[in-house]
């Protein structure tokens, strides 16, 4: 296979997880047709027949017959899932019932007019959000739809049929599709059906042909659906061959901008675009810029909608902030690569605002030559949209119009003042200082009010002749002239630079806090802690509370009694984490809950939940949305490492845990071996001559140790599991190490010892039972180490506020390397070979540390090895209270 033949790694990755999930979710198949009454659920239901006959098993989510008898019969044989009551402003609604559907899990189900609009308080706003969720659980969809419900050939179909089309469904549903089957009839074949009472009952009929159902309207809606369908047939087809058959290596790809904005006209710019990318299978943005122009709530709305819409249609949603939205454009279109461009026509301006700033068409056109333009119309568009910088203000916004009339106002009093003492032009100056002040407070609107009382004031009031509008100079008339341009331009410029001061401030704060954030995760010893940290500085930054939920290792996501949620808010928790997307408030899913749900998504599962609960209730703006976002991705990569370094230490304590086990096995093994292996063969030689007592002895000293590496297994085991309790009392220490050393006469093997005890030693606090088990195996340990007849030296002093207890041996010592390990469960040194399963150590390790002490290993000089206890001592005042006892 050549170069050429090659399919590329993109092109590569996307057939695998095409593939992927073909066998992970579901397939959907659209019904689709140019009106009501082709016969799109006859098709759906007599495919279905036909699929159960094959053993598929189906479902029958909703179907409406709309009192067809022949749609009706074919629902006959199949399972029907009750539709589910809701009760809605005290009435009662059937819809589809959701939950049944996922509880049932059928191979197939069917479900009639896919651009249906959900009753509020279900989980979905629109039937195509449940068909998505059925999707993702794996169950196959049959579906129909009508072409007017097509979101980007809604306007199209607007202006043919002279409805507005609120039910829509977006693209992106359609070319998720796996097949398409257009179901089709001539315009006359659907009106004689009309005629017949097959697409509507009664009145219905006759109002359907007076309006929608007419010939030339069917006509149109029928070419539209039949070049759709083969636009989708095409673009799959293309899609499915590798690139280099489609595609010439040397043709540049189209990219396309559409530029959206607050305006009501937006959403016919959005779905334009998307015809024309889609026609010529080209990515595109859309590109809302931030100038930095406050909006109304009505706006910000607005705005919300046309980003949701472009987001739906399968664009890449870009915002920007710059006080020239041209410049803005032009940034995103070098960065991306855009050819072509969509634009709206600007409503008319008035006569002062085309004087003083050109268009954005204009400034694209000269600044973008490179760049094709497209300018498409906006019909229709209504005279108070157009009209809208020159409507009259309301009454809440002309408090700054009376406070620039009274501004006015003392000024012009106080240069009436001074006017004996200065010239007029002096005050014009101060009139205009007065201009670049208010600039500092107040819009543009009230500057061009401000600009204009001051022009009326310095001309009535200061120019000759006084007190009338009457400019007897040329000179006076072109100065107050040049004034009057001087004080709006300045107004303005020093507006558009508060402006813009405001929006990078608002950006600065973004980029510290988002900064903060991120220095607060990466400092954070604990998921607790960073949670803590990012909740603080959300609060600051949102009008709202933040709450974050984390998911636990082994219980999935745990809700208690401290997060104050009720069932409602529980059930959308869970159903948040379950299927990774967002919902609750200003979301088209579970909308009627009170917060906002974001899911902390990992690369391959929910981590956890991100809560925010406005205090306003105002929809967030892009902005915020894409820092909460970004917050979201910070969180949910810091619990990925969290959860998978807790995974890896499990993992690596389990290991440990099975390498321990396999260490017991095969020591038990072995060091059970040898004592029953010597008490069997002595019981044997004992039948043979039972005369001889000194073998009893033999099968005794098997059986000691046997019985010695048992209970070194059963202490190890009790002290690890804290089964063993500390009860410490005063204990005479000579006692102690008299005892310990009787205990092992039989041990010995000729070794000598020697004790050292300190003078006037006072008795000591310590557990005798536990110290008297440490001393014995420091002194295992040290017979077994040193030559037979050699001398184990065994010291007890006060040093330094601690109790040292030290067990010296002759042996060879210790290898310096191994001093840190020596008292590891289960660790011998590698050269010996008596019986033994390494727990002395480490069973007299775990009695110091349960004394608040530690032992200490060192090699002496020339030889040996001594071992070390430090206790810290009681207070004096046992000493004092042992004294008075005795």
């Amino acid at each position: 296979m050549n170069s050429e033949e090659r399919q590329n790694p993109e092109e590569l990755l996307n057939t695998i997880l095409k593939e992927e999930n073909r066998f992970t979710k579901g397939r959907l198949k659209i019904f689709i047709g140019m009106a009501a009454g082709v016969g799109k659920t006859y098709a759906m239901l007599e495919e279905a027949q036909e699929l159960q006959l094959e053993g598929v098993d189906i479902v029958v989510g909703t179907v409406e017959t709309h009192g067809r008898s022949e749609t009706a019969l074919l629902l006959e044989g199949l399972k029907i899932i009750p539709t589910k009551v809701y009760h809605y402003k005290g009435k009662e609604f059937q819809d589809l019932d959701l939950d049944a559907i996922l509880r049932l899990q059928p191979q197939l189900v069917l479900i009639d007019e896919l651009a249906h609009t959900n009753i509020p308080g279900l989980r979905h706003a629109k039937r195509w959000q449940d068909v998505i969720e059925i999707l993702d659980n794996g169950i196959d969809v049959y579906a129909t739809l009508n072409v007017q419900h097509i979101e980007s050939l809604n306007d199209i179909v607007g202006e043919i049929v002279e409805i507005s089309v609120r039910e829509t469904v977006p693209d992106l549903i359609i070319e998720k599709a796996a097949s398409i089957q257009l179901v089709d009839l001539t315009p006359d074949e659907l009106l004689e059906r009309l005629k017949e009472g097959k697409v509507y009952l009664g009145d219905q009929s006759k109002i359907a042909s007076q309006h929608f159902f007419q010939k030339d309207r069917l006509a149109a809606l029928r070419e539209i659906v039949l070049r759709y369908t083969a636009e989708k047939v095409d673009r799959d087809l293309r899609n499915s061959m590798p690139t280099s058959a489609h595609v010439i290596n040397w043709k540049p790809r189209e990219k396309f901008l559409v530029a959206i904005s607050p305006s009501p006209y937006s959403p016919k710019l959005i779905r334009t675009a998307r015809r024309l990318a889609y026609t010529m299978d080209a990515p595109w943005f859309a590109v809302y810029v931030n100038n930095g122009q406050s909006l109304s709530e009505k706006e910000s709305n607005q705005l919300a909608q046309n980003l949701q819409l472009a987001r739906d249609l399968g664009a890449e949603i870009i915002t920007i902030n710059d006080p020239q939205i041209a410049d803005g454009i032009k940034t995103i279109a070098k960065q991306k690569g855009i050819t072509q461009i969509i634009l709206g026509r600007n409503p008319r301006k008035s006569f002062f605002h085309m004087l003083t700033r050109p268009t954005l068409l204009d400034k694209l056109s000269t600044e973008c030559t490179n760049i094709d333009i497209h300018v498409i119309r906006q019909e229709g568009i209504s005279v108070n949209y157009r009209m809208k910088g020159l409507t009259f203000p309301a009454a809440k916004q002309l408090v700054p119009y009376l406070l620039v009339f009274l501004c006015v106002c003392l000024l012009t009093g106080i240069n009436w003042l001074l006017l004996p003492f200065i010239g007029y032009k002096i005050i014009g100056v101060i009139l205009l200082i007065g201009i670049l002040a208010l600039s500092l407070l107040f819009k543009k609107g009230p500057i061009f009010f401000a600009s204009i009382l001051y022009a009326l004031a310095w001309d009535f009031f200061f120019i000759p002749p006084a007190n009338q509008f009457n400019i007897a100079s040329s000179e006076d008339l072109a100065l107050l002239a040049l004034y009057f341009l001087t004080a709006i331009a300045s107004g303005i410029l020093v507006d558009r630079a508060k402006e813009q001061k405001e929006m990078l401030a608002k950006s600065e704060a973004f980029t510290r806090a988002l900064y903060e954030i991120g220095q607060s995760i990466a400092r954070a010893s604990s998921p607790l802690i960073a949670f803590r940290s990012v909740k603080e500085l959300l609060n600051k930054t949102f009008e709202g509370d933040f709450e974050i939920l984390e998911k636990q290792l082994d219980n999935g996501l745990v809700l208690n009694a401290s997060h104050n949620l009720d069932e409602y808010e529980k059930s959308t928790i869970l159903w948040v984490f379950e299927n990774g997307k967002e919902a609750g408030w200003s979301t088209d899913t579970l909308p009627s809950s009170k917060n906002l749900y974001i899911p902390l998504k990992g690369f391959h599962e929910v981590l956890g939940i991100l809560i925010f609960k406005s205090k306003t209730n105002k929809v967030l703006s892009t902005e915020e949305k894409i820092f909460i976002y970004t917050v979201c991705s910070q969180l949910a990569s810091y619990l990925e490492r969290a959860f998978s370094a807790e995974r890896t230490r499990r993992h690596e304590q389990l290991r440990q845990i099975e390498n321990i086990h396999k260490t017991i096995l095969a020591r038990l093994s072995h060091e059970f071996k040898l004592p029953l292996q010597t008490a069997e063969n002595t019981i044997e030689d004992w039948k043979k001559n039972p005369k001889d007592s000194g073998k009893v002895l033999d099968v005794e000293k098997s059986f000691h140790v046997f019985h010695e590496i048992l209970s070194n297994i059963s202490a190890m085991a009790q002290l690890s599991e804290g089964m063993i309790p500390i009860n410490k009392s005063l204990n005479d220490v000579s006692e102690l190490i008299e005892g310990c050393c009787n205990s092992i006469k039989t041990s010995q093997n000729g070794h000598k010892f020697k004790i050292n005890i300190q003078e006037k030693l006072e008795p000591i606090s310590f557990d005798s039972y536990l110290i008297h088990m440490l001393l014995y195996n420091l002194i295992m340990n040290a017979l077994e180490y040193s030559p037979p007849a050699s001398t184990i030296e065994i010291e007890a002093k006060k040093s330094a506020g601690f109790f040292v207890l030290s067990v010296s041996d002759e042996g060879k010592g210790i290898p310096e390397h191994q001093l840190d390990v020596i008292f590891e469960k289960f660790y011998r040194l590698p050269e010996v070979t008596s019986p033994g399963m390494g727990l002395g150590l480490a069973i007299a390790k775990t009695i110091a540390e349960a004394h608040h002490g530690y032992l200490k290993a060192e090699n002496l000089t020339p030889q040996g090895a001594k071992f070390s206890l430090f206790i810290p001592l009681e207070d004096s005042i046992n000493e004092k209270k042992y004294s008075a006892m005795r």
